[in-house]
């Protein structure tokens, strides 16, 4: 009954998966817990994972990466990039792809995108032009530029993990380099040709509140002499209670009003910029006996001044406002902001907001005074979407995370030590040569991958009790023995990669792994080449949002939508699994078994 049971629960993560029924992390959790009420593993194998050496590894690649981006190095490689525009268009557009790129084979490949997305809008911003032209290729690249080293992305580490636990050498640092290369040298003529070029204006760089289509959320009303709210303020009134409205702005003559509202009283002739349904905004207008100035478009123009500004801001993947509401936050209070509308992988939030709880990678359009706003940015619980000159600080300690972090890639590289080994270390001298604090070291790693990794990791050592990764792996042998192996090695990489795009990368990995090293043994083969497409396939994920973390966080900013995906996904897909089959036999020979 063992394998029943497992297949059972296979199919049911993977649907919680698919459809966000839960956070991905939550999942993983009753993923472990009914692998225990169900005896598939042992308490000892249900904490494994966290002891695990690419879990460890992972989580000391976050410390390392968060040190580099904190120096400051990489926002003011960004401004660089940003005032090339002044010469070309596509030179800068190309320099951004490709420095983006290649830092990702180094660092997090979600800490290189945050870093390059206010450069892609300020490019956009600079040319008037749409930045989808540029964000799906710029997820695509740094895709593709982590399967350039085993530290480049976490699949690579964790695939690598996978085949030591079953008696197999480790994979080295730059063991992917040969094939990752050429897929990054194709990758980046096929985003160059295709989807920079073809890409529809989804997003306009400049004007938010038609980006968000707020226009029937946002009215001015006018209070005249007689209305009953003259000497009165908005929080005696209790509008937000009452009404669920947010008054944004008092315009004052020339004066515009916005950052001590709940104290200001409203004097006749004083212009309200309020937000809210309709219905609610013709409520206060009939209570109040205002005048409804319906005939006014507002556009970014009218909301942003040298005081306050619209802006947009993304939930960062450290963020400790994940899972909470809004009104939980007390966001006005708190930051001195509204937020005014909320983007989750394409689907315009603007109702109810304050009662929605917030998710990683949710992009959140707010407005408010410009200290405010600017405060945000410097926040590790957001990553900021434009205004790039105000992250260019260099930090006083610069230059050790750019002598450390080489030097642990140069260590492991060498085999001076391994990976483990000199990212640990690597740790320790950032926070001893005072780069970091113990305490931002803690909040740079993302607990929910390390998570995620750690609790996912005993299902494969669950397929691998109950007998079911034999199973699968001898039924796809037993269909080899009829055809070449490298029909056996396609058969591996197309799972694994339609896989990819409906559950996580590294969640595909764990699933995938043990069914390749077992149906390469049982073929007599070595399960090295197996496993290395195993590890391409799943990191190879274009055609969703929701197959790797850097889709969706550019999902919201571009104004994408699924078919976006699809559409300039296929193509690359396609092209890698062509380029992937063919090359894996010449750099890692499927004969002898090891």
């Amino acid at each position: 009954m063992d394998i029943p049971i497992l297949i059972a629960i296979l199919a049911l993560t993977l649907a919680a998966f698919s459809f966000d029924w839960l956070p991905i992390d939550v999942v993983a959790f009753v993923n472990l817990g009914l692998l225990l009420v169900f005896n598939l593993i042992s308490p000892n194998e249900a904490i494994s994972g966290f002891s695990n050496p690419a879990v460890v590894t992972v989580m000391m690649m976050f410390v390392l990466s968060y040190g580099l981006t904190r120096s400051g190095l990489i926002n003011l490689l960004g401004q660089r990039i940003a005032q090339m525009s002044g010469t070309s268009h596509w030179l800068a557009s190309l320099s951004l792809l490709f420095i983006a790129g290649v830092l990702s084979a180094f660092i997090n490949n979600t800490a290189s995108v945050a870093i390059f997305i206010p450069v892609a809008m300020q490019l956009a911003r600079h040319y008037d032009t749409s930045p989808s032209k540029m964000l799906l290729p710029l997820s695509y690249v740094s895709i593709i530029g982590g399967t350039c080293t085993l530290i480049g992305t976490s699949t690579n580490l964790l695939v690598s993990a996978l085949a030591e636990g079953y008696g197999l050498e480790p994979f080295s640092v730059f063991e992917f380099f040969s094939l990752g290369a050429i897929l990054f040298v194709v990758g980046s003529i096929y985003v160059f040709l295709i989807p920079m070029r073809h890409l529809p204006d989804r997003a306009d760089a400049e004007d938010l509140t038609r980006k968000y289509r707020l226009s029937e959320y946002l009215t001015e009303v006018q209070v005249p002499e007689n209305s009953k709210i003259v000497g009165r303020t908005v929080v005696e009134e209790q509008l937000s209670e009452r009404f669920q409205l947010n008054v944004l702005e008092v315009i004052r003559g020339s004066q515009r009003i916005a950052q001590d509202l709940r104290n200001t009283r409203l004097e006749p002739g004083d212009l309200l910029i309020v937000r809210g349904e309709m219905e609610n905004i013709l409520s206060f207008k009939s209570q109040f006996g205002l005048l409804l100035l319906t005939d006014v478009k507002l556009q970014d123009t009218d909301l942003s001044d040298q005081e306050n500004i619209l802006a947009e801001i993304q939930l960062s993947p450290v963020s400790r406002l994940t899972g909470q509401t809004i009104k939980e936050i007390d966001f006005r209070r708190r930051f001195g902001c509204f937020v005014l509308a909320l983007n989750r992988t394409g689907a315009m939030i603007r109702r109810k907001l304050a009662f929605i709880p917030l998710r990683q990678w949710d992009t959140l359009l707010v407005f408010g005074p410009r200290s405010r706003i600017e405060s945000l940015y410097t926040l590790e619980d957001f990553v900021p979407l434009g205004e790039l000159k105000l992250r260019l600080r260099l930090d006083r300690k610069w230059w050790v995370p750019l002598l450390i972090v080489p030097l642990v890639v140069l260590a492991a590289a060498t085999g001076m030590m391994t990976i483990l080994e000199a990212s640990i270390l690597g740790v320790i001298a950032l926070i001893l040569l005072g780069a970091l604090t113990i305490q931002q070291a803690y909040e740079s790693i993302n607990w929910t991958v390390i998570f995620l990794l750690a609790l996912i990791l005993p299902l494969g050592i669950a397929m691998e009790n109950t007998g079911l990764a034999g199973m699968i792996g001898q039924s796809i042998a037993d269909f080899g023995e009829r055809q070449p192996a490298l029909v056996v090695l396609a058969v591996i990489y197309l799972a694994t990669a339609l896989l990819s795009e409906i559950v996580s990368n590294n969640s595909t990995a764990v699933l995938m792994a043990p069914i390749a090293i077992t149906t390469a043994q049982s073929l007599g083969l070595d399960p090295k080449p197996f496993l290395m497409s195993v590890a391409y396939a799943a990191s190879a994920s274009f055609l969703t949002p929701m197959g790797y973390q850097t889709n969706a966080m550019v999902y919201g900013p571009g104004s994408y939508k699924f078919s976006d995906y699809l559409k300039f996904g296929a193509p690359i897909k396609l092209i890698f699994f062509v380029l992937t089959i063919a090359l894996i036999p010449v750099i890692w020979p499927l004969e002898g078994a090891s």
